[in-house]
C-alpha cells in the first residue's frame, strides 16, 4: 500500500474516541437489554409464550432479526429502549378486545382457562397467554425488569470496583465569593475528607449532597487543612438568578495542562517559549519546586506581573517514542524529560471606567474584616493609607476603582501594611449608634486566586475577607481611556451589554457564541460589570463590547474595545488544567462486595432524593436531561475508563429501575398499580377508566420527552 493510503486510513488519533463511544454505546444497550430480559425470564418461567423479544423498535419493521423456537429476538431501526411480546399482552388498554381474540383458546379445553373481563364477563383464553395468569404471576413479570436494572447495578459496581474507578476527590481549588464555603473561611488547598457518613467522597458526591441537601439543616462535613482537620456544616444557597444551589467549591485542579487545550488562545499561556504542550506537567517555578495547585496559586498571585520560570515534566511524543523504540529494537516508549519554559505575565485588559462601590455583601469567617467588628450590610465609605505622609494626595486609595482594589490591598499586605477603613453602617444608624466609624485594619497575606466566577457575584478583597458589590453607575473614566472616547461620563448607568468577537476572528462559530453573550444590569439579575470584566478576560484579543447605557433619561449605545491594563496582570495566565483524578479499587472481593452494595444503594437513594427535591421546587426541572445527555455523559465516562462507564451504568440502572416503577399510567409502576386493583376487586378497571388514565400518563411522558430533549439540544436555557 502506498504511503498516502496509509495515511488516509490512518485512524490511530480517533481510535481512543471510537472506542469509548463504542463502549458507551454497549453498556447503554445492556442496560436496556437487562430490563427487557428480566420481564422475558420471568415470562418464560410463568409459561408465558413470548413472541418478540427486541432491543429498539422495529418502527416499520425496519429491523434485524431472527426466529428461534416460538421467538422472534431482534434489533429494532429506533434504539430508544425494547420490548417484549407476549401472546394476549398490550400496552394500550383500547386493545382489550383485541388481547382476548388473541388469548382465546384454540384447542382442548385442557389448554384454556377462564378469566373475567373488567364488566364481569367471562373467557376462555390460553394458558399459554400473559391475560391467563394470576395477578401476583403478572406482577412478578412487571416487575421483573426493575428488579433485573437493580441487581445489575450491583453487578456493575462490584466489577468496576475491582477494576478501579477514577474519580475527582473533594479538594478545594477556590471558593465563590461571597458563597457559604467562602464565608465560612474554607480556602484553596483544603480537603473535605467526610460529607454526613460518606468517607472521602469524590466532588460528584459533594455536588450531590449538596444539590439535595436539606436546606434548612445544611450539609455536615469535616475539611482537613495540612494536618488538621475541622468541621463545618454549610447551608447550600441559589444564586440570585436561581438555579442549582450551592456552597461555592470548585472542582480540583491538577498541575498537568490539558491535552485539547492547554493555554487559552491569545493568553500569556500560549506565548510561552518554548511552548506548552498538552500533557505538560508543571513541577517547578523558577527552581522551586511545587507539589500541588494550591502551591502554584500561591506564587501566581504574589508575583502577577512578572515572568515566571517554569519547569515541566513532559510526555514523549509518538513520533519519539517510535524513534526511542526503533533505536531499541522495541515498542517501549521513551521515559518524559524535564522542559523549561518562560511564562510571561497576563495584563488585564480594561476600559478606563471606574465604577461606585456597593454594599458589603459578606464577611469571611476569621477574616481581619471580621475580627473588626466589620458585617455584610456596611458601605466602605473611605479607603486610606494611615502611613501615608499626606492623606489628602492622590492615591490608588483616593478614589478606588473596586475591581482594581483588591490587587491593591494585596500589595499592601504583601508589604505588611494596614489600611484605614470608613465604615457606614445603616444597621448601626438604626440601633442608635454612630452611622460612621473609621479603624485601622491589619491585612493579610494572600495566596490564593479569588475572583468573581458569575456575572452576579460580588466582588472579593482577600487581603481583607469581604465581597462586595459594585455598582452600574459610573464613578470616574480615565482620560484617554476606550470609555473616554466612547463619551461616558461619571453618573452614566449600565443597562445592557453585549460581546462583539473581533472583526477578523476566523472561527465563525466562535464567533457567533460570542455574540450571545449578554448582560443586563438591573435588579432581578444582579449582573454586574464586575462579572462582565471577569467574562472579558476570557475571551479572544480584540474583541469588544456593545454598552447601552442612560444618561438622564436618555438611552444610547458605545461600542468598545479594551485596552492591556499597566497595572492589573490575571494570576492564571490562561492555563488549562486538568482536575486531579484519584482510583479507588478495592483490595479484597469482600470489600469489592460491599461497595458495589453502598455504591448501588447511594445511587437509588439520589434517584428518589432527585425527584422529591423537583417536587418541592428546590432542584429545578432544567436540571433533568435527555437521552441526548445521557449519550454525553456516558461517553465521557468511558473516555475515563470501564472502572468510570460501570459506575455510571450503576446509576443509569438504578434511575430507570425507579423512574420505570413509578406509578404512572404506561410505566412498569403505572401497571402494578392496576394489578393491584385486580387483585383487591377481583377483575380489572374498567378499561374507560384505564384508557383515560393511560392517555394522562401518555401525554405526560410524551410532553417530558419533548421537554428534555428541548434541553438536550439547547432550545430551553437550562439556567443552572
Amino acid at each position: 500500500m502506498s504511503a498516502a493510503l496509509v495515511a488516509a486510513f490512518d485512524v490511530s488519533g480517533y481510535g481512543p474516541y471510537a472506542w469509548g463511544i463504542l463502549q458507551a454505546a454497549i453498556g447503554l444497550g445492556f442496560v436496556i437489554f437487562v430490563h427487557e430480559l428480566g420481564h422475558f425470564a420471568v415470562a418464560k418461567m410463568c409459561g408465558v409464550k413470548c413472541e418478540k423479544f427486541f432491543i429498539g423498535f422495529d418502527i416499520g419493521g425496519y429491523k434485524i432479526s431472527r426466529k428461534w423456537g416460538e421467538t422472534e429476538y431482534g434489533i429494532g431501526i429506533l434504539p430508544l429502549g425494547g420490548y417484549v411480546k407476549m401472546l394476549g399482552q398490550d400496552d394500550n388498554p383500547a386493545n382489550y378486545a383485541e388481547q382476548v381474540r388473541e388469548s382465546q383458546a384454540h384447542g382442548s379445553p385442557a389448554d384454556a382457562k377462564e378469566v373475567v373481563g373488567p364488566d364481569g364477563q367471562k373467557f376462555l383464553v390460553d394458558r399459554r397467554s400473559y391475560m391467563a395468569k394470576s395477578v401476583p404471576q403478572r406482577m412478578a413479570i412487571i416487575s421483573a425488569g426493575v428488579v433485573m436494572n437493580v441487581i445489575f447495578a450491583f453487578i456493575f459496581a462490584v466489577v468496576a470496583y475491582g477494576l478501579g474507578v477514577p474519580y475527582m476527590p473533594a479538594e478545594v481549588s477556590q471558593t465563590a465569593p461571597g458563597s457559604p464555603a467562602w464565608r465560612a473561611g474554607i480556602l484553596p488547598g483544603d480537603e473535605i475528607v467526610r460529607i454526613g457518613d460518606i468517607e472521602q467522597p469524590s466532588y460528584n458526591e459533594l455536588q450531590g449532597a449538596v444539590t439535595l441537601a436539606d436546606l434548612d439543616a445544611g450539609v455536615p462535613m469535616v475539611l482537613r487543612r495540612g494536618e488538621k482537620e475541622f468541621a463545618e456544616t454549610l447551608k447550600p444557597e441559589a444564586g440570585v438568578s436561581g438555579g442549582l444551589v450551592r456552597i461555592g467549591v470548585v472542582s480540583p485542579r491538577s498541575l498537568k495542562l490539558a491535552a485539547e487545550m492547554p493555554a487559552r488562545p491569545g493568553s500569556a499561556a500560549s506565548e510561552a517559549s518554548p511552548a506548552l504542550v498538552g500533557g505538560d506537567e508543571i513541577i517547578a517555578v523558577d527552581g522551586q519546586p511545587i507539589a500541588d495547585f494550591a502551591a502554584f496559586a500561591a506564587i501566581a498571585v504574589q508575583r502577577p506581573g512578572e515572568t515566571l520560570h517554569l519547569t515541566v515534566r513532559r510526555q514523549p511524543s509518538k513520533e519519539d517514542a517510535d524513534k526511542a523504540g526503533d533505536a531499541r529494537g522495541d515498542e517501549s516508549e521513551s521515559s518524559t524529560r524535564e522542559v523549561e519554559t518562560s511564562l510571561p505575565p497576563q495584563a488585564a485588559v480594561e476600559f478606563g471606567l471606574s465604577m461606585e462601590m456597593g454594599q458589603i455583601v459578606a464577611v469571611q469567617s476569621g477574616s481581619p474584616a471580621a475580627q473588626a467588628g466589620i458585617k455584610a450590610g456596611d458601605f466602605l465609605d473611605q479607603i486610606a493609607d494611615p502611613a501615608a505622609a499626606d492623606p489628602a494626595a492622590p492615591s490608588p486609595l483616593t478614589h478606588p476603582d473596586p475591581i482594581a482594589l483588591p490587587e491593591v490591598l494585596r500589595q499592601m499586605a504583601a508589604d505588611n501594611r494596614d489600611v484605614r477603613l470608613t465604615i457606614r453602617s445603616a444597621r448601626g444608624a438604626a440601633e442608635g449608634r454612630e452611622p460612621t466609624a473609621s479603624k485601622v485594619v491589619p491585612l493579610r497575606p494572600v495566596a490564593w486566586i479569588e475572583e468573581p466566577l458569575e456575572r452576579d457575584d460580588p466582588v472579593p478583597a482577600p487581603a481583607l475577607g469581604i465581597a462586595y458589590r459594585v455598582l452600574n453607575k459610573v464613578d470616574s473614566v480615565a482620560p484617554g481611556s476606550p470609555a473616554d472616547k466612547a463619551g461616558l461620563r461619571s453618573g452614566d448607568i449600565l443597562v445592557r451589554a453585549a460581546f462583539v468577537a473581533p472583526p477578523d476572528h476566523k472561527d465563525a462559530a466562535e464567533a457567533k457564541e460570542i455574540g450571545k453573550i449578554k448582560f443586563d444590569f438591573n435588579e432581578k439579575t444582579q449582573h454586574s460589570w464586575a462579572g462582565l470584566m471577569a467574562q472579558m478576560q476570557l475571551l479572544p484579543p480584540g474583541s469588544g463590547v456593545k454598552l447601552t447605557y442612560l444618561r438622564g433619561e436618555t438611552e444610547a449605545v458605545v461600542d468598545m474595545t479594551p485596552v492591556a491594563s499597566q497595572t492589573r496582570f490575571l494570576p492564571d495566565r490562561g492555563l488549562g488544567f486538568t482536575p486531579v483524578v484519584r482510583t479507588r479499587i478495592a483490595a479484597t472481593f469482600d470489600e469489592q462486595l460491599q461497595r458495589g452494595w453502598d455504591e448501588t444503594v447511594r445511587s437509588l437513594g439520589l434517584v428518589y432524593r432527585f425527584l422529591q427535591k423537583i417536587g418541592d421546587g428546590q432542584v429545578p426541572l432544567t436540571a433533568l436531561g435527555g437521552p441526548v445527555t445521557i449519550a454525553k455523559a456516558a461517553g465521557y465516562s468511558a473516555f475515563d475508563g470501564l472502572g468510570k462507564l460501570l459506575t455510571f451504568l450503576t446509576m443509569l440502572s438504578a434511575n430507570l429501575a425507579v423512574i420505570n416503577f413509578l406509578p404512572i399510567p404506561i410505566l412498569d409502576g403505572g401497571h402494578m398499580v392496576f394489578l393491584a386493583y385486580e387483585g383487591v376487586r377481583g377483575r380489572p378497571a374498567s378499561e374507560k377508566f384505564v384508557v383515560a388514565l393511560h392517555a394522562v400518563g401518555f401525554a405526560f411522558i410524551v410532553s417530558l420527552m419533548a421537554f428534555v430533549l428541548a434541553l438536550d439540544f439547547g432550545l430551553i436555557s437550562r439556567q443552572l
